[in-house]
């Protein structure tokens, strides 16, 4: 899965090469978050800001990230597999259901605070793992976490991250999970799942959708490269243990699931689940967690969007263990219908890279406050004080849908 394609590249066009500088300290095989974090203006055209961004809507983050970002770390995040149809499905999904409001219950304030896994929330959404950040923000992680952790909320490490585990905790003052992408090496699984327990990770989420590179076209089409190759974060340390975190394992089934639990000693969280088969097998396997996700439409296209198949995987669920659910998630109405259909929290992507561009960890902090004070205000309208309220009776399928994708 590694390219050719490095910092340097990332300010290319399609067409146009720009006189930069070496490549900055993200590609040094001895950067540190100290280091990172010290860091002036990027000389390779990665935004470095740190500052309060307005918002209006996440929908307009995009456009103005756009502006901001350097053309291949833009194509690289806004960009989804194949023809993007599972990638505005997402979004699209959302639109079959409209919400029931009551607006004579009394309803005078909104608590949006929940719990996940035993973890207080401000609100019921957290920041999806998301590797190559480094793309994103000079400072790499460091702005989404920082931002996301004062929120008051749960950041979720990628183990394709460009700092490592123990760089992000200590940067991580509030609750933190390890996402990993099993590596090909046992032994190298074995260290990450033992180094992410030591760094104070409360749960780990194994992801199963990335066997092999999708066909992400936004991004080959302007360097021929799916992926940015940036340096990863985390390599191993124990002796006569090799590989990368690139270098994942290709044939995953159930078994890993048990020993991810063996060896990390943490709560194991399924993602990447989309049916409610594959639901009961991770009851069956012991997942403490269920994280519906197409992996944003970035993996295989023409999937179903993780709100349409929400209800059939509650049904088989039963409130047994979480529901997480990802994938075009804006606004405060589309937090309140997930949880309506039954899941416990929802988890944001793309809107926090595209605000950690813009300001840094003051942008991507400003951007859960919009969607919490934006869910605040669905609750109130839609006549329920708490999280625990909002119930399947909050929404109907829109007029003329039958659901299907």
């Amino acid at each position: 899965m590694a390219t050719g394609l490095n910092r340097r590249n990332l300010l290319l066009t399609a067409g146009v090469a720009a006189a930069i500088g070496e490549p900055g300290p993200l590609l040094a095989q001895n950067a540190t978050a100290e280091s990172i974090a010290k860091a002036p203006t990027d000389a390779s055209g990665v935004p470095n800001s740190e500052k309060k961004i307005n918002i209006v809507t996440l929908r307009d983050l995009e456009v103005d990230a756009q502006k901001v970002m350097a053309p291949f770390g833009f194509a690289y995040v806004s960009g989804g597999a194949g023809d993007e149809w599972t990638m505005r499905e997402n979004q699209a999904a959302f639109n079959r259901w409209v919400i029931n409001a009551d607006f004579m219950n009394g309803t005078g304030s909104a608590d949006t605070t929940t719990t996940l896994l035993g973890t207080k929330l401000s609100y019921p959404v957290i920041a999806a793992p998301i590797g190559n950040q480094g793309s994103v923000h000079a400072q790499a992680d460091l702005p989404n976490v920082k931002g996301t952790n004062a929120a008051g909320t749960l950041y979720c490490v990628s183990s394709v991250s460009q700092l490592s585990v123990e760089e992000i905790a200590s940067a991580a003052e509030g609750p933190k999970w390890f996402q990993l992408y099993i590596p090909r090496d046992p032994g190298f699984a074995r260290e990450m799942l033992q180094r992410a327990k030591a760094a104070g990770y409360k749960a780990i989420v194994v992801t199963a959708d990335v066997n092999v590179t999708s066909n992400r076209e936004r991004s080959m089409r302007l360097h021929g490269a799916a992926l940015p190759n940036l340096k990863m974060g985390n390599a191993p340390k124990t002796p006569g243990v090799t590989g990368s975190a690139m270098d994942m394992k290709g044939n995953m089934d159930w078994k890993d699931i048990e020993f991810c639990r063996k060896e990390s000693g943490l709560p194991v969280v399924i993602k990447s689940i989309l049916s409610p088969t594959n639901a009961q097998q991770a009851l069956n396997a012991g997942c403490s967690g269920i994280w519906l996700s197409n992996h944003g439409g970035r993996q295989l296209d023409n999937m179903a969007a993780p709100m349409t198949t929400l209800p059939a995987v509650a049904s088989v669920v039963k409130g047994k263990v979480p529901i997480i659910i990802d994938g075009g998630i804006y606004r405060g109405q589309d937090v309140f219908r997930a949880i309506a259909l039954g899941a416990t929290a929802v988890a944001l992507g793309r809107p926090l890279l595209y605000a950690s561009a813009l300001g840094g960890a003051q942008g991507v902090q400003a951007a859960h406050t919009h969607l919490k004070n934006e869910l605040t205000m669905v609750m109130r309208l839609a006549g329920t004080s708490a999280i625990k309220n909002i119930t399947r009776d909050f929404v109907a399928r829109a007029e003329g849908s039958n659901g299907h994708v």
